[in-house]
């Protein structure tokens, strides 16, 4: 049994939730249920807009949270947040999931109760990918980005997709990242925007997941196929491999 997202009950359908009510037994995806509500809750609600621009939308309607990486992983973190808020249309509909194996989510794909499944092939034009995620003549804004298993190349085009004021967060980065490519990682919070790692942000990521590479579980070993694992198991799978 996959383990359980504390669910909130007993609430009135458009008050926005509650994310200090929300748990989960893994840290990791406790702090990413939450920031994923928050942000469908929350961003740039009651908030003046940047530099005076009066015309930054704030209906929540139109607030996208993008979530990228190993569908495996990806299909968990859907699960815990379907379970935290009881199967809720109005914060799923609004979550783009954009991945290369769309296989776990097929069934999902024609439901507009769900997330929206974009295929994401690295090998794409970019302007191709960001036009699937994120049409022109769109309203939405993605004030959310969370990358499990990210690369330069992705990280760059998901500065496209994103809000300047909007949030990037990522297992952890590379040490060379920093130095390599100031400009990118910088552009991320010179508007008000914010570069999160889980290392920075959860309590005993960084133990997770060095006690992974000691000691990877068993059915890694034995049968190297996606399962349902734990999430210190997740994070180290889904840290960054290359450029």
């Amino acid at each position: 049994m996959p383990p359980k997202t504390k669910t909130l009950g007993n609430r009135d359908p458009f008050e926005p939730y509650d994310i200090i009510q929300i748990t989960h037994i893994s840290p990791q995806m406790q702090f990413m249920v939450r920031a994923i509500v928050s942000s469908l809750n929350t961003f740039r609600r009651d908030i003046e807009p940047l530099n005076g621009n009066s015309g930054i939308t704030t209906d929540p309607a139109n607030v996208r949270v993008l979530l990228c990486g190993d569908a495996a992983d990806l299909r968990q973190c859907v699960n815990a947040v379907s379970e935290a808020v009881s199967d809720d249309p109005f914060i799923l509909s609004r979550i783009i999931v954009a991945i290369e194996d769309i296989v776990p989510f097929a069934n999902e794909i024609l439901k507009h109760s769900k997330p929206q499944i974009v295929e994401w092939n690295e090998a794409d034009y970019e302007e191709y990918l960001i036009e699937r995620v994120k049409r022109r003549n769109d309203n939405c804004v993605i004030g959310l980005a969370i990358d499990l298993s990210p690369t330069i190349r992705r990280v760059r085009r998901i500065r496209q997709l994103l809000e300047k004021d909007g949030t990037l967060i990522i297992p952890n980065e590379r040490k060379m990242w920093r130095t390599a490519y100031p400009e990118l990682i910088a552009s991320f919070v010179v508007d008000g925007g914010r570069f999160l790692t889980m290392i920075d942000c959860v309590p005993g990521s960084a133990e997770a997941i060095r006690d992974s590479e000691l000691f990877p579980p068993l059915e890694k070993r034995l049968r190297p196929i996606p399962g349902m694992i734990d999430m210190r198991e997740v994070i180290h799978q889904s840290s960054p491999k290359g450029m």
